[in-house]
């Protein structure tokens, strides 16, 4: 009976020692996937620190550019329209022939298409919603981070 007795102890005994050993290599085996997590998730941060960063500079240029297109456009609102050089100029040939002068008053559109405040501020609106999807259809696919190392 002793021995019996002494048989399952050491029965007892090896399978404390086998389960404190798949718990030591279940621990381990946690710690490290943690560290690994840990590691990609840095990585991740990073990544999406530097694209934030880049989003922001984007941001700022477009800013800028918005400010010149304003101040651009404000320029070719109070600029006067030209008259071509035939016009008041009584010594040109063109102006004397009367098969080449015109009968009636006739409009001379600038080569420059003007636009108004609100339609630019809508355009810019638009160019800035567009930008905004790419910059999210990027992230998404994961096409910006790539571009951006």
């Amino acid at each position: 009976m002793d021995l019996r007795i002494k048989d399952l102890e050491s029965e007892v005994l090896k399978m404390k020692t086998l389960q404190e050993d798949s718990n030591k290599a279940g621990l381990e085996k946690y710690k490290q996937l943690y560290l690994e997590e840990c590691e990609v998730r840095k990585a991740l941060e990073d990544k999406l620190d530097k694209t934030h960063e880049r989003l922001a500079e984007i941001n700022t240029k477009l800013e800028v550019e918005k400010q010149q297109n304003r101040s651009l456009l404000s320029t070719l609102s109070t600029r006067p329209v030209l008259e071509p050089p035939c016009v008041g100029n009584f010594n040109n040939p063109l102006v004397l022939h009367e098969s080449l002068t015109p009968r009636a008053n006739v409009g001379f559109s600038t080569s420059i298409p003007r636009r108004s405040d609100d339609s630019m501020e809508t355009y810019l609106t638009k160019m800035r919603r567009e930008l905004d999807r790419s910059i999210a259809r990027g992230i998404r696919e994961g096409m910006l981070p790539k571009c951006m190392n």
